[in-house]
C-alpha cells in the first residue's frame, strides 16, 4: 500500500461506490458490490484519542488513479 495525504485519499476514493469496514484499530476501504479493498485508514473505533490519522491507497488502486510515479 502506498501511504498518501488526506486530501489525495478522499479525492481518489470519493467518486468510487465505497463503503470502510471498521476494526478496532484501522478501516479497510472496499468498493461495494465487489468488496475490492482500495484502501486502508487509520486510527479505527477503538484506538486512543490523539492519534495522527494515516491513509493508504492499494498499490494498484493508486498506480490506476495517480500513477506509478507519483
Amino acid at each position: 500500500m502506498r501511504e498518501v495525504t488526506k486530501e489525495v485519499f478522499f479525492k481518489h476514493i470519493g467518486p468510487e461506490n465505497v463503503h470502510p469496514r471498521c476494526e478496532p484499530d484501522h478501516a479497510i476501504w472496499e468498493i461495494v458490490g465487489t468488496r475490492k479493498v482500495i484502501g486502508r485508514s487509520e486510527p479505527g473505533y477503538a484506538s486512543p484519542h490523539g492519534i495522527a490519522k494515516r491513509y493508504w491507497l492499494t498499490d494498484e488502486f493508486a498506480n490506476e488513479k495517480i500513477g506509478a510515479a507519483a
